[in-house]
């Protein structure tokens, strides 16, 4: 983006002040530190800000009822019922589009469960799960047999290249992109080349890193082995993802208070509800919480 002219007609004087207290707004603009001042004359100032791209939308979705989007919560099996949230909203996001006739790669997609329920539930699209090794088995062949538009295959997130151009309508990856992290600006790449205009790429289930008590909590169960690759997400990652091609970015964010909460909540359901109810409160009452919730899901459209 080009830089920004704004002129504002306020005496010299009260110049540092207005901007210490970032009285000068504009909606391009995140966070005022550069610009350039020129005094054209001297109860005139003339500014240019030289401002980065639009900035991330950081949401705390609470999805409405989505018969759809609940069919497919058995994918999120193996998390603890304080995620639901964060997969309705998710799940809701991978049928925004009507995929029927369309097609889907699911990427780092594992046991391959949750492209087979994308398929069951738009049973024309053609959806790819893919992954380092293509999974097999009784469960494979049979969910394969109903699902003629499902396919399993081999491959790299990182090497799309068997893939044409403008192929596919949404790819998505479930607790992905922190094992991907290490080469985003490669991973995008491949995936704008590959992706339709419009089309999406979803991420679901990511690590954020902001909040210092969740990086403690995670460093520590991983040194003791009680979790996997757990590496910590952060905003400006998703901003330089975003510019290398994405028009939008949404950062849907959940588990304020859910997450140093967990190992208790859990063996409580209606205490993790409550706990839900309480984030949610909190991150519409005070936004600028959304920053250090604990997980989130990442929506890019090209």
């Amino acid at each position: 983006m080009g830089p920004l002219t704004l002129e504002s007609t306020f005496p010299r004087g009260d110049l540092k002040e207005g901007l210490q207290a970032n009285r000068f707004r504009h909606p391009a603009i995140s966070v005022v530190k550069s610009f350039q001042c020129v005094l054209s004359r001297p109860e005139r100032t003339t500014f240019k800000f030289f401002a980065p791209s639009m900035p991330l939308n950081l949401t705390h979705p609470i999805a409405p009822p989505d018969a759809r989007a609940e069919a497919m919560l058995p994918a999120g099996g193996g998390f603890p019922p304080s995620d639901r949230p964060l997969f309705l909203a998710a799940y809701g996001e991978l049928c925004r589009i009507d995929l029927s006739g369309k097609r889907a790669l699911e990427i780092c997609g594992g046991h391959g469960l949750l492209a087979g329920l994308l398929a069951e539930t738009f049973p024309t699209a053609e959806v790819v799960g893919l992954d380092l090794y293509a999974v097999t088995g009784p469960e494979i062949d049979e969910r394969l047999k109903h699902l003629p538009g499902l396919s399993y295959v081999a491959g790299n997130a990182f090497d799309l290249s068997e893939y044409p151009p403008e192929s596919f309508d949404l790819i998505f990856g479930q607790a992905a992109l922190h094992h991907l992290a290490h080469d985003t600006e490669g991973l995008c790449t491949q995936v704008l080349r590959v992706l339709k205009p419009g089309g999406r790429l979803v991420f679901i289930f990511e690590p954020l890193g902001h909040n210092q008590l969740v990086a403690a909590i995670r460093a520590i169960r991983m040194a003791k082995h009680e979790l996997p690759d757990e590496s910590n997400l952060y905003l400006s990652q998703f901003e330089r993802m975003k510019s290398m091609g994405f028009s939008q970015c949404e950062v849907q964010v959940f588990n304020f208070l859910g997450y140093p909460m967990k190992a208790v909540s859990d063996r409580l359901l209606f205490l993790a509800m409550a706990i839900q109810k309480l984030d949610s409160w909190l991150f519409r009452s005070f936004p600028r919480l959304l920053r250090y919730g604990a997980n989130c899901n990442v929506i890019f459209t090209k």
